[in-house]
């Protein structure tokens, strides 16, 4: 097991913006064509929380990705400070051999100076990984002025990535993520990752293997949680909300059963309306927050992911 340095509180997210496209279809809808039975499309709405979910066959990965992008780019003057375009996504291959995905971004969104490279180490928890890289490259690039934009948004091209052992069922959104080192924004205090590696068979795990990942999953979770809390100098009372990756709602009432926490401090709302997003939930959580006018100036936020392979992340973020 490995966990990374906690990150200073100098990274800033400066703006963020997310993105779903618009046909929605319900659990129902989509069950035929993935094979589910009628007793699976019963448990994935009644015992695990999903109800609808974003998929638009007609839109191509690049189409995914590049919307909010696009919408927080219009706000940048001086796009020439985007030092580093990172490209978080789940699935290690979503192109073919001969197209770099990250470098195809850079070029669509004119930033031709970036240097542009994805993540996917962390599979699902890699967009918080992200955030900590452009943190730690920033730092290193001497210029107090430089940005870095953090990337999400991939579709499941195969029933074997979009359906988790009747855990839960992946959807499509994207997201992008301004990031600085001080300045006006949602500040990131901490961040806690760790990667238990007994489970590195990812979507492959069957058997006692995958019995010993559900089983534990909270408690390694959990953790990850206190860890990052710690690392923050905070306890959880002192968080205004936990921000959730959406793999759906039965994991989280174990979770806050483990935690001692009230189901009322996590953010479900969009498990039923996009269910799980790969990397992009807990920022297309955040951004839905935020649309909402809901984020508390000052309040401190914990945001969660959990990557199969498997690594499990927390980062307590300020706004």
């Amino acid at each position: 097991m490995t966990t990374l340095a906690p990150t200073r509180s100098d990274v800033v997210l400066r703006r963020m913006e997310a993105y779903a496209p618009e046909r929605s279809v319900t659990v129902e809808e989509i069950a035929a064509g993935l094979g589910l039975n009628r007793y699976q499309t019963r448990l994935f709405r009644r015992i695990r929380g999903l109800d609808r979910l974003r998929i638009d066959p007609d839109l191509g990965l690049f189409d995914l990705v590049c919307p909010p992008a696009q919408a927080l780019l219009s706000t940048v003057e001086e796009r020439d400070r985007i030092r580093y375009l990172i490209f978080a996504h789940t699935a290690q291959d979503l192109t073919p051999t001969t197209l770099v995905a990250a470098d195809t971004l850079r070029e669509r969104l004119g930033l031709t100076d970036a240097e542009a490279f994805a993540v996917t180490q962390h599979a699902c928890a890699s967009g918080l990984l992200a955030v900590e890289i452009a943190g730690e490259l920033l730092r290193a690039d001497g210029d107090p002025s430089a940005l870095a934009l953090v990337l999400t948004g991939e579709q499941p091209f195969t029933r074997a990535i979009q359906v988790l052992w009747n855990t839960s069922i992946i959807g499509e959104a994207s997201s992008a993520c301004l990031i600085g080192l001080g300045g006006a924004g949602t500040r990131v205090l901490s961040y806690a990752s760790r990667t238990v590696g007994e489970f590195f068979d990812g979507y492959q795990l069957a058997g006692e293997a995958l019995h010993r990942f559900g089983s534990t999953y909270h408690t390694h979770l959990a953790e990850v949680i206190r860890e990052a809390l710690d690392d923050a100098a905070l306890d959880l009372d002192d968080i205004t909300m936990v921000i959730p990756h959406n793999v759906n709602i039965s994991s989280w009432i174990t979770i806050c059963a483990t935690l001692g926490l009230d189901r009322d401090r996590v953010f479900l709302d969009n498990v039923g309306e996009y269910s799980h997003c790969s990397c992009a939930d807990p920022f297309l959580n955040l951004a839905t927050l935020a649309g909402r006018g809901a984020l508390v100036a000052g309040g401190r936020y914990l945001v969660t992911a959990v990557g199969l392979g498997a690594t499990y992340s927390a980062m307590v973020v300020e706004c």
